[in-house]
């Protein structure tokens, strides 16, 4: 049996209200309790859910974050590879160019008839394009000066009346000799001609 809450009067289980005090009855202990936990069941529940909620979408933000991340980084270009092409690309044109250096230092040089004036077969092997200075004869011999001087006129294919000057030339490979060459020069050849004469007749 209950008791009455408020004078503590013992109360049949139908009763509604105190036979002593006319006080109302206090619902049942045992359904409030069922009650109460009930509610506070539905709550716990709820808060369960909402937070299981909130975790989730934030898993899911997290993904979709390192998802673009790395589709990102694998899309971007990687610089040291751009540096390392342009390097080698650098370094093929410089050896082309290279290459190219070595080809035309390994083409001997030739005048306008095709002779090869790189050749150590000449005493000044650009006499006939470039007018001569003190430094260029320095170091010839008053006989080296002559051959030097009609070497200008060998390379048109003088045919020389001196027989030692022309067995000389017809031992060079570049001299051709031309019976119709009549002594003609261009103005750097008569300059250079004339400054060598002058030098052997100072020896």
């Amino acid at each position: 049996m209950d008791l009455c809450t408020n004078c503590g009067e013992k109360l049949n289980e139908s009763s509604r209200f105190c036979p002593n005090c006319g006080s109302r009855v206090a619902v049942d202990q045992k359904n409030m309790t069922s009650t109460l936990e009930t509610r506070l069941d539905i709550k716990k529940n709820r808060s369960k859910k909402r937070l299981l909620v909130v975790v989730g979408s934030l898993i899911g933000l997290l993904l979709v974050i390192s998802v673009t991340l790395i589709v990102n980084d694998f899309s971007k270009p990687d610089p040291n590879s751009n540096v390392t092409a342009a390097k080698t690309i650098d370094q093929s044109k410089d050896k082309d160019i290279e290459n190219k250096d070595q080809a035309s230092h390994n083409q001997p040089s030739t005048d306008e008839k095709g002779h090869d004036t790189s050749s150590s077969d000449y005493f000044l092997p650009a006499s006939d394009k470039k007018v001569m200075s003190e430094e260029d004869v320095a170091n010839l011999t008053k006989d080296q000066l002559r051959l030097a001087r009609n070497e200008i006129y060998a390379r048109h294919g003088y045919v020389f009346k001196s027989e030692d000057l022309q067995t000389y030339f017809s031992s060079k490979s570049w001299y051709l000799p031309d019976q119709s060459f009549d002594g003609s020069l261009n103005e750097i050849e008569k300059e250079n001609v004339n400054f060598i004469k002058a030098r052997e007749d100072s020896r």
